[in-house]
């Protein structure tokens, strides 16, 4: 199966087809099983993660119950193993090989540093590829602090392979691909101080001085209002 949590949790099955994920507490029961995957996560931190503003009477029973059903939704793990494990007070996610797209984006963003220097050409297609996964902001639908933690690591580590995507892109010599991309990112995050830096240097480097000048001057002015050096 497909596990997709970079933007709202989908799960499709290999051919494409979308499964049946039901809303409430099976979402986020599954959700909080994907942000640790393939670790054991006790009853507690899912009861958290389900009902964050009131007592649930019975939890673990409750989320037993919801297990069993998300068992049914999903195919058995390597075609002969429980998707879901469960042991007295824990339950664990079984997760494959390219089977979640957060785990994806990373191995993409790890094998784009690896050649960043030898191979501009493939770091910028594995930076490409890992930011092309991204379709909004992960975990929305959980308050935990694993929640929060992870979706805060992963869209850094999102920010750092786009920086990464400028460098392989100077690196290739096409400075107008990197200043769109520079530009685009502004667009997205306008008070990013880092990007601003990159934006005039890319240019100034570019021999493009009245854009790098016009650049520096913005920047000034963003950052007389809050500028933010993520």
């Amino acid at each position: 199966m497909l596990f997709r949590v970079l933007g709202p949790l989908e799960v499709r099955h290999v051919d494409g087809r979308a499964a049946d994920v039901p809303a409430g507490v099976a979402r986020r029961v599954l959700s909080a099983l994907l942000v640790r995957p393939n670790t054991w996560v006790g009853v507690d931190s899912l009861a958290e993660a389900v009902w964050p503003d009131r007592d649930v009477a019975s939890p673990a029973d409750v989320l037993w119950e919801c297990v069993h059903r998300l068992r049914r939704l999903t195919p058995l793990y390597d075609g002969t193993s429980a998707r879901i494990d469960s042991q007295r007070g824990k339950h664990r996610l079984n997760i494959g090989e390219g089977e979640l797209d957060s785990v994806v984006f990373e191995q993409l963003v790890d094998d784009g540093r690896a050649v960043l220097d030898a191979d501009p050409h493939v770091a910028a297609r594995c930076f490409r590829a890992a930011a092309g996964l991204w379709r909004g902001t992960p975990f929305t639908q959980l308050r935990t602090y694993h929640s929060r933690f992870e979706a805060a690591r992963l869209a850094r580590l999102r920010w750092e392979a786009l920086d990464e995507l400028v460098d392989a892109l100077e690196l290739l010599g096409e400075v107008a691909d990197a200043v769109v991309l520079l530009q685009s990112l502004l667009v997205e995050e306008p008070t990013r101080e880092r990007t601003w830096l990159r934006l005039v240097e890319v240019l100034t480097r570019a021999d493009r001085p009245v854009e790098a000048e016009a650049a520096f001057r913005k920047a000034v002015r963003v950052a007389g209002t809050a500028l933010s050096p993520a």
